[in-house]
């Protein structure tokens, strides 16, 4: 995978270690499995007792963190986009990044929810505990309180953009 030159990870002597300029950054390429397993390092709960029983956010509990409970457009409400509010559309066609990727520091205040949760829109994707189903929400499960899609599709949930897109920022 060409994309493994920017993995943020290097093995040290006893540890991993971040590469040089990306210990600010957000992880990416990540599996959800990866995502999975450090949700329950996290949390102090081992792998081998709690599988794929991840403690990420469903897919609901992600949009309500990121549009608030009065389920606004964007985390930062029903304005278009801009760079002041989220890092989205810089990567172009057969651009190659020789360097770091252009991602914000996760300390940056962009896509900030009414929660104050950062980067809930732009920079990187995130990854959600349930399966994808565009259907879910006409179900009558969803309506339940915390709605987790359990019925496997082979498509894991991922939520909040990227710095390459922006048809996707929501």
């Amino acid at each position: 995978d060409r994309r493994g030159r920017h993995f943020q990870l290097q093995r040290g002597w006893r540890t991993w270690e971040p590469v040089d300029g990306t210990a600010q950054q957000p992880m990416v390429l990540v599996s959800w499995f990866g995502a999975a397993a450090y949700s329950l390092w996290a949390n102090q709960l081992d792998w081998n007792e709690f599988g794929d029983q991840a403690l990420l956010p469903s897919e609901a509990q992600w949009e309500y963190a990121a549009r608030g409970a009065t389920s606004q457009t964007f985390p930062w409400g029903d304005s278009p986009a801009d760079a002041s509010l989220a890092l989205f559309e810089l990567h172009r066609v057969r651009q190659r990044y020789p360097g770091l990727l252009p991602l914000a520091p996760v300390q940056a205040r962009l896509g900030t929810s009414p929660f104050g949760l950062h980067h809930m829109a732009g920079n990187v994707w995130q990854w959600c505990a349930d399966w994808y189903d565009p259907h879910f929400y006409q179900q009558p499960e969803a309506s339940a309180l915390n709605p987790r899609q359990p019925v496997p599709t082979g498509i894991r949930s991922e939520r909040g953009g990227s710095w390459t897109l922006f048809e996707w920022l929501v």
